[in-house]
């Protein structure tokens, strides 16, 4: 009789193991990420290479205000632009969006289409984040555009600039002063402008200051030419 209640209470146990191991496979394991935290990597021009931002608030929540690497992928768009994200499918994503919300949703909705390591930032209603009004775009959506529609600078220097550079592209070096280049941006005005050069950080000091020079659509390509290869013409 005692052999019979040990075999029943090993089946039990054994049964309870698979219950709470089946229920931990129903827990959201996903990261979370406090905003001081999310913060420090943003100012932090190597930290931030290590991780592919994503606000999916909606283009006017983002144009008003965003982190400033943030690429922008409103929610209902997600899954339709997929494609944009399969390069980055082994790079650690992280969202965010007003109070968490959308972005649990981003996080779940990559975790099924295989994306293994998401993060859920605090969003720009939880904590108090350095906003920009400039835009940010990563590769894959830059080579979609219309190049004969946008105005592309490379801020590269000029050597290597000649070397090779994105076909239309015009060279402001880092550093020079905007006056010798105001006839040119200023008949550019009213396109779409976007700042390049080696790994996307000095094209964004470049962005910001045209930004806040009141030019409207300006973006930053985040992928630089040592991290994308880019079809570069002479």
């Amino acid at each position: 009789m005692k052999f019979f209640k040990n075999i029943r209470f090993t089946f039990f146990v054994a049964i309870a193991a698979l219950v709470i191991a089946g229920c931990g496979d129903s827990i959201d394991t996903s990261k979370k990420m406090d905003g001081e935290t999310l913060s420090k990597i943003q100012a932090d021009n190597k930290e931030k290479e290590k991780i592919l931002l994503i606000d999916v608030r909606s283009k006017e929540e983002y144009d008003a205000g965003h982190l400033k690497h943030a690429i922008n992928i409103p929610f209902a768009e997600l899954e339709s632009r997929m494609d944009e994200l399969e390069p980055y499918k082994n790079k650690d994503i992280v969202f965010y969006c007003n109070t968490g919300n959308q972005s649990g949703k981003a996080v779940d909705l990559l975790k099924d289409k295989g994306f293994k390591s998401l993060t859920n930032a605090d969003g720009v209603k939880e904590y108090n984040y350095d906003l920009y009004t400039f835009g940010s775009i990563a590769a894959q959506e830059f080579l979609k555009l219309n190049h004969d529609d946008i105005l592309i600078i490379d801020v590269r220097e000029a050597k290597d600039f000649e070397k090779g550079h994105i076909k239309g592209a015009i060279n402001i070096p880092h550093g020079e002063s905007l006056e010798n280049y105001k006839d040119i941006l200023e008949a550019n005005k009213n396109k779409k402008i976007v700042t390049h050069c080696y790994t996307g950080n000095r094209s964004a000091s470049l962005a910001d200051k045209l930004s806040k020079q009141g030019f409207k659509n300006v973006n930053n390509l985040l992928d630089g030419t040592k991290e994308y290869d880019f079809k570069l013409v002479k």
